[in-house]
C-alpha cells in the first residue's frame, strides 16, 4: 500500500478490467448490437404479458360459456399461458416483418429479391396486427 491511501489497488482494478475488454466472449457480450436485441426482446416479453405469466402462473385453458374448453378468457381481463405464447409469438411475427421492410427498402441491385422480400414482410406485418385484433375483438366481446 502506498502513502496516498489504495493507488496500487486501484491500478490493479483498472488492468483487471483491461484484461477483461481484451477478451473477445466480453467484447461480443456486451456489443452494441447484442444489447439492442436483449431490450428489444424484453420489450416483447413485457408487451406480451410476461409479467402477468410469472406472478400469476395461469393455466393454459379455460373453461368457455358452452362448456368448452379454450385458451382465451372472453369478456374478462385474465390471460392464460397458451395466450401469453400466441400474443408472443405474433409480436414477433410483426418485428421480423418490420425488420424485413427495413432491409427491403435499402438501396439493392437485386430489385426482384427486394419486392419477394417487401412482400412477405408485409404480409407478415399486415397478417400477425389482423390476427392480434381480432383476438383482442373476441377478448372484448
Amino acid at each position: 500500500m502506498d502513502a496516498i491511501g489504495g493507488c496500487d489497488n486501484l491500478n490493479n482494478q483498472s488492468a483487471g478490467f483491461e484484461l477483461l475488454r481484451s477478451i473477445p466472449v466480453y467484447r461480443q457480450l456486451f456489443s452494441k448490437r447484442f444489447i439492442t436485441w436483449l431490450a428489444v426482446l424484453a420489450t416483447v416479453f413485457l408487451t406480451s404479458g410476461g409479467i402477468y405469466l410469472i406472478v400469476m402462473q395461469p393455466g393454459s385453458i379455460a373453461p368457455t360459456s358452452t362448456g368448452r374448453m379454450g385458451f382465451l378468457y372472453r369478456s374478462n381481463m385474465s390471460m392464460t399461458s397458451t395466450e401469453f405464447f400466441v400474443v408472443l409469438a405474433l409480436t414477433m411475427a410483426g418485428m421480423v416483418g418490420f425488420l424485413l421492410l427495413e432491409s427491403a427498402l435499402q438501396r439493392s441491385f437485386d430489385l426482384s429479391g427486394s419486392k419477394v422480400k417487401f412482400t412477405i414482410a408485409a404480409a407478415l406485418v399486415v397478417i400477425a396486427i389482423i390476427i392480434l385484433e381480432y383476438l383482442a375483438y373476441a377478448k372484448l366481446y
